[in-house]
C-alpha cells in the first residue's frame, strides 16, 4: 500500500500540478479549514492519548498551528518570488537571481508528544514548498491518528498528502524508497538510523532531536520569577517536549529559596493532588513510567518533592529533586521526558558553564540573570540549538525565528519561512545577454588579456 501511495505521489508531482503559487494556498487554507472544523475531534483525541486539557491543547498544537499557517499564506507569494542579487562586472551584460524550488517527494515522520503540531507543522513547510508529502505518525497516539487518517486525509487527495500510522516496519521500507527529502522528529537513536539509510541515496534529511536541555539561574536572577517560568516549561504536556528544560543549575546562594519556590509553583499551578487536576497530563505509557521509576529509584535520596508513580494510569507526580553539580545522578544520564527536574547546585558560574559545555549541545538553553554581560557571555560561548533568556520554551513561538537543533540535537531548522526553505531548493541562475562576448575568457590567451583579468578579478 504505501509503495502504491509513493508512486502515485511521484507520478503526481512530475505533472507540475503543485507548482503554482495559486495551488499551494489552495492547500493551505484545506489544512486550515480541517483545523477549523475537526477542531473539537482533535481535542478530545489529544486528551485521550495524552490527558491534556482542552487550553494546553489549543495553546501548544492547534493555536501554533493556526498562527503558523496563518503567517505563511500572507508570506508565501513573496517567499516564492525570484531573490535578486547583483552581478560582477566581469559578468556583465548579464542578471543574477535565486528561485526556489520543490525537492518533489517528501517523507515526513513524526513524534507522540505533540501529535498534531509535529506532524502537521512541518507538512504547512511541505505544502508552502510546492512537495507532495508522505506523513508517518506516531503508532502511540492512536486516537489522534483517528482523526487525522480518516477526517484529514479527506480534506486532500492521497497523491499529495497521505497520513499513515508508522511503524519500525512501515518505516524500514519507505527508506528504502528513493524520496526527495526526509523530515524527521523523534530520538537521537532513531535520528541516527534514518540519517544512515538517506545517506546511501544521499536524501538530505532534517532531524529535529533533543537532548537535556539546561535552564541556568545564575545569583542576579529574580529567583521567584525563574522558579514560576521553569516549572511552567517543565511541567507543560507532564515535560514531553523536547526543549523542555530536562534539569536546573542554581547558584547555591538562591538554591535554597528557589527550591522552596519551585515547590510552591508546582502547587499553585496544579494544586495539592496532580492527579486529580485536568491540566496535568499523563505519560505516553505505563513502559515510560516504569523506566523514569528506575531512574528515580536510584536517585532517592536526592528527591525533595513528588515521586508518586501510578503505572497503570501512566501519572508522575510533579517531581523534584537537589544535589550538588558533583554528584553524579541517573536522572542525568539521560534526557527524561517527564515530569522530574533535577536541580544541581553550583559555586562558581564558570562551574555551571563547563558543566553544560562538558555534555552534548542541548538543543535548547535558558539563562535566567538580570546581569545583561553574564547573558551576553553565556549566549556566546556555549553551544545549543535556540535559546529563551529569562524564560523558557517561547523562542520557538515565532515565526520568524529558526528553530533546530545543534549536533547531536539535530540538524536543518524550520517554522515560518525556515519551513519553507527547508522544503526548497534554491537554484542559482545567472541570464547572460545575447551581446557584449567577453572575449578575454576565451582562447588564444595574450599578456594583455592576463593583464585585464587581473584588474577585474582583484
Amino acid at each position: 500500500m504505501l509503495q502504491e501511495i509513493f508512486n502515485e505521489q511521484k507520478t503526481f508531482y512530475q505533472t507540475n500540478q503543485t507548482l503554482p503559487v495559486t495551488y499551494r494556498l489552495k492547500q493551505l487554507r484545506q489544512l486550515q479549514l480541517f483545523l477549523t472544523e475537526c477542531e473539537d475531534e482533535l481535542l478530545l483525541a489529544l486528551n485521550e492519548d495524552l490527558g491534556k486539557s482542552s487550553t494546553e491543547s489549543y495553546l501548544s498544537e492547534l493555536g501554533v498551528l493556526k498562527h503558523s499557517l496563518t503567517y505563511t499564506i500572507k508570506k508565501l507569494a513573496t517567499w516564492c518570488k525570484k531573490k535578486r542579487v547583483s552581478t560582477p562586472i566581469f559578468l556583465f551584460p548579464a542578471r543574477s537571481y535565486s528561485v526556489a524550488s520543490p525537492y518533489g517527494n517528501t517523507l515526513i515522520i513524526s513524534a507522540y508528544n505533540y501529535p498534531v503540531l509535529l506532524a502537521l507543522d512541518p507538512l504547512i513547510g511541505a505544502l508552502a514548498g510546492g512537495n507532495v508529502a508522505m506523513v508517518g505518525l506516531s503508532e502511540q497516539t492512536r486516537a489522534v491518528n483517528r482523526v487525522l487518517m480518516t477526517k484529514g486525509q479527506s480534506y486532500f487527495d492521497r497523491h499529495l498528502v497521505y497520513f499513515y500510522e508508522s511503524n519500525q516496519r512501515q518505516n524500514q521500507l519507505l527508506l528504502t524508497q528513493a524520496f526527495d527529502k526526509i523530515f524527521f522528529t523523534g530520538s537521537p537513536r532513531v535520528g541516527r538510523l534514518i540519517l544512515e539509510a538517506a545517506s546511501d541515496k544521499l536524501i538530505p534529511v532534517t532531524l529535529e532531536l533533543g537532548g537535556k536541555s539546561p535552564a541556568l539561574v545564575t545569583e542576579s536572577a529574580d529567583v521567584e520569577l525563574a522558579a514560576s517560568r521553569i516549572v511552567w516549561g517543565k511541567f507543560l504536556n507532564v515535560g514531553q517536549t523536547c526543549v523542555a528544560p530536562d534539569y536546573c543549575l542554581v547558584d547555591k546562594k538562591i538554591a535554597k529559596k528557589f527550591q522552596t519556590l519551585v515547590k510552591l509553583k508546582i502547587s499553585e499551578f496544579y494544586g495539592e493532588e496532580p492527579a486529580e487536576s485536568s491540566d496535568y497530563g499523563r505519560l505516553i505509557s505505563a513502559e515510560k513510567v516504569n523506566q523514569l521509576g528506575e531512574l528515580l529509584c536510584l536517585d532517592a535520596p536526592f528527591v525533595c518533592a513528588g515521586g508518586e508513580l501510578v503505572p497503570e494510569k501512566r501519572y508522575i507526580e510533579p517531581t523534584v529533586l537537589m544535589a550538588p553539580i558533583e554528584q553524579e545522578l541517573a536522572t542525568m544520564s539521560q534526557e527524561l521526558f517527564g515530569p522530574i527536574l533535577p536541580i544541581l547546585v553550583y559555586s562558581e558560574l564558570k562551574e555551571a558553564e563547563a558543566y553544560i559545555a562538558s555534555r552534548t549541545a542541548p538543543l535548547a538553553f535558558y539563562p535566567f540573570s538580570n546581569d545583561k554581560t553574564e547573558i551576553r557571555h553565556l549566549l556566546e560561548t556555549l553551544n545549543f540549538g535556540g535559546a529563551t533568556v529569562n524564560d523558557t520554551v517561547l523562542h520557538l513561538a515565532n515565526p520568524n525565528l529558526p528553530f533546530g537543533g545543534f549536533g547531536q540535537s539535530g540538524m536543518g531548522r524550520y517554522h515560518g519561512k525556515y519551513s519553507f526553505e527547508t522544503f526548497t531548493h534554491e537554484k542559482a541562475v545567472l541570464e547572460r545577454k545575447n551581446y557584449l562576448t567577453l572575449k578575454i575568457m576565451h582562447p588564444p590567451f595574450s599578456n594583455w588579456k592576463e593583464r585585464l583579468v587581473r584588474l577585474l578579478l582583484k
